[in-house]
C-alpha cells in the first residue's frame, strides 16, 4: 500500500509545478544512456527541425507493445499505460525536451481518488 501511495505521489509531482527544476529532461537521460538523437527522431530531419517521435519508436525499446509496457507498470496503484484513453502517443506524457506531464491528471485528481493527504 505504501509503495502504491508513493508511486501515486510521484505521478502527481510529475504533473505539477512542484516537479524539480533540475530534473533531467527525457532527451538528456537518453543521451546519458548513449542513445543518439537519430535513434528516436530518425535521420530525415527537415528545416523545421527533428520529426516528432511516434509511440512505435518508443515501444521498440520499451516493451515492444503497449500491452507489454502496461504489464511492466502493472504494480503501480494507477497504471498510466493501462488507461481508458487507449494507446495514446507516449509524447502526451513523456515530453522529450520539456518536463513530463501526466495526461490522466487533466481530468483526474489522484490525491482525492487515492486518498492521499
Amino acid at each position: 500500500m505504501m509503495k502504491g501511495a508513493l508511486t501515486a505521489l510521484a505521478l502527481i509531482l510529475m504533473s505539477s509545478a512542484a516537479f524539480a527544476a533540475d530534473t533531467p529532461m527525457l532527451a538528456d537521460r537518453h543521451v546519458k544512456a548513449g542513445v543518439k538523437c537519430e535513434s528516436c527522431h530518425g535521420s530525415d530531419q527537415t528545416a523545421k527541425g527533428p520529426r516528432t517521435v511516434k509511440k512505435e519508436t518508443c515501444l521498440a525499446c520499451h516493451g515492444g507493445t503497449y500491452a507489454k509496457l502496461a504489464e511492466k507498470t502493472d504494480s503501480l496503484e494507477v497504471n498510466p499505460h493501462d488507461s481508458h484513453l487507449g494507446e495514446i502517443e507516449c509524447t502526451k506524457c513523456h515530453r522529450g525536451h520539456q518536463k513530463p506531464v501526466l495526461e490522466c491528471a487533466r481530468c483526474h485528481d489522484f490525491s482525492k481518488e487515492l486518498h492521499i493527504k
